[in-house]
């Protein structure tokens, strides 16, 4: 029979959960997927006066530039 005293079981015990935690936390980490929110539609617009491209995702057919305030209508057959 192997004798052991108690701080050698301890810290036997103790190593054995911190590796198996360390492990298991490697797996479980590895085996996610980073999370991709989904977000309303979005379009891009280009500026007819200043030609400024940025993204509105609120108007769907007219929207107001955010560099120079002119307003775009949107061209084309999509909404």
């Amino acid at each position: 029979m192997i004798e052991l005293d108690i701080a050698t079981a301890v810290a036997l015990y103790l190593c054995l959960t911190v590796i198996t935690l360390l492990l298991l936390w490697l797996f479980l980490d590895r085996e996610t997927k980073p999370r991709q929110y989904a977000s309303e539609k979005k379009s891009i617009w280009q500026c007819e006066v200043c030609t400024f491209t940025y993204i509105d995702n609120q108007h769907d057919i007219i929207s107001k530039c955010p560099q120079c305030g002119s307003f775009n209508k949107r061209k084309g057959n999509a909404l």
